[in-house]
């Protein structure tokens, strides 16, 4: 071994333990449709999907279907709001897990695409068969109803986490009117924004962490699908309130969300200046799930897994090791391909070794 791979070798010692520092993640295992129903909040709705037995114990359920406000308050906004949608769910086996309360959304009667997922139960239970999932309100009124739409459910398992790391900052020569909520676009603009462009490898669970350094306002957002800085609400998922007054008391300067991601889909993750009186700086971006983030026009080879792209470094060298031990396809890099071996470590070394041309 030459010199250069002695230093890459021990980078990768070093990194090893960043790696293994980040934990379980959450990845998708089975799912099934459901009809769309409504949800009187002062009632319990029970819906029983019935899922196929993978082979694989979960520990979780998630949901992707869109809010919708059927009867509430339309004058003042004080509910049903997509931030009070519960569900508890009950395997097949009896096993009850935790209330699941929020999924996401928002203080906000208006329609939202709730997409997450979060582990129930104490201990992995089967999953093969017939469930209940019992739909309530965290604000019961009598004279209240939710919808749920475009209804579909997913059983979730124990994954190993792959963690991506990256910088983002606003580009002053690019600006738009960023939304405020899920409806509504700010006045503050017209601001500057960063647009990165992703794919994920396996469908589950993604946590999404933006901080700035300095603690002042910032946000976040998630688009799928598309991105059209002019239509800033088409396309909106999600999105993380960055100035200490989200409904989840997320400290001022870090936008934080987690969603449920297809694989294979294309997303947007924007990080926005707050007004156009605010400053821009450089936030510290990451995303965590059960499979590797491939962003848009990114690596120069395939040792280039990681952001800065076109440049081979440690963050590169992380992300291999994250990949490699979550048995994603992106660490697959040597013959025989879907075994991950001595062989993908070595074609890693050699990749890396090059350098981008």
């Amino acid at each position: 071994m030459n010199e250069f791979n002695r230093a890459v070798a021990a980078s990768i010692a070093a990194a090893l333990s960043v790696s293994l520092a980040h934990g379980q993640a959450l990845r998708a295992v089975a799912s099934t449709p459901d009809a769309d129903f409504d949800v009187p909040t002062s009632q319990v709705v029970s819906r029983t999907p019935t899922f196929a037995d993978t082979g694989t114990d979960v520990v979780g359920v998630g949901m992707i279907a869109t809010f919708t406000l059927v009867v509430g308050d339309t004058v003042d906004g004080t509910g049903p709001w997509a931030l009070d949608v519960s569900i508890l769910p009950t395997a097949p086996g009896g096993e009850t897990g935790a209330l699941y309360n929020p999924l996401g959304g928002d203080v906000t009667i208006a329609d939202f695409p709730l997409m997450d997922g979060a582990a129930l139960f104490d201990a992995p239970v089967s999953g093969g068969g017939e469930w209940t999932l019992g739909f309530s309100s965290a604000e019961p009124r009598s004279n209240w109803t939710y919808g749920l739409r475009d209804v579909t459910y997913y059983l979730l398992a124990d994954a190993p986490g792959v963690a991506f790391e990256t910088t983002a900052t606003p580009d002053p020569e690019q600006t738009w009117d960023r939304p405020f909520f899920i409806a509504g676009v700010s006045s503050g603009g017209p601001v500057a924004y960063d647009a990165m462009e992703f794919t994920v490898a396996e469908t589950g669970v993604y946590e999404f962490l933006s901080v700035r350094p300095d603690g002042a306002n910032h946000y976040t957002f998630l688009y799928q699908g598309d991105f059209d800085s002019t239509a800033p609400l088409d396309d909106l998922v999600d999105y993380g309130l960055g100035n200490g007054f989200d409904p989840f008391s997320t400290p001022r300067g870090t936008s934080t969300f987690s969603s449920l991601l297809l694989e294979g889909v294309t997303y947007f993750w924007v990080t926005s200046q707050w007004d156009r009186f605010g400053s821009i700086a450089t936030a510290e971006n990451s995303i965590f799930g059960p499979g590797a983030v491939t962003v848009a026009g990114g690596g120069c080879s395939g040792a280039d897994i990681a952001a800065p792209f076109g440049e081979l470094d440690i963050a590169d060298v992380v992300a291999f090791l994250n990949a490699f031990g979550a048995m994603d396809a992106a660490a697959d890099l040597g013959a025989p391909m879907g075994a991950f071996d001595i062989a993908d470590v070595v074609e890693f070394l050699r990749l890396f070794g090059e350098g981008c041309p």
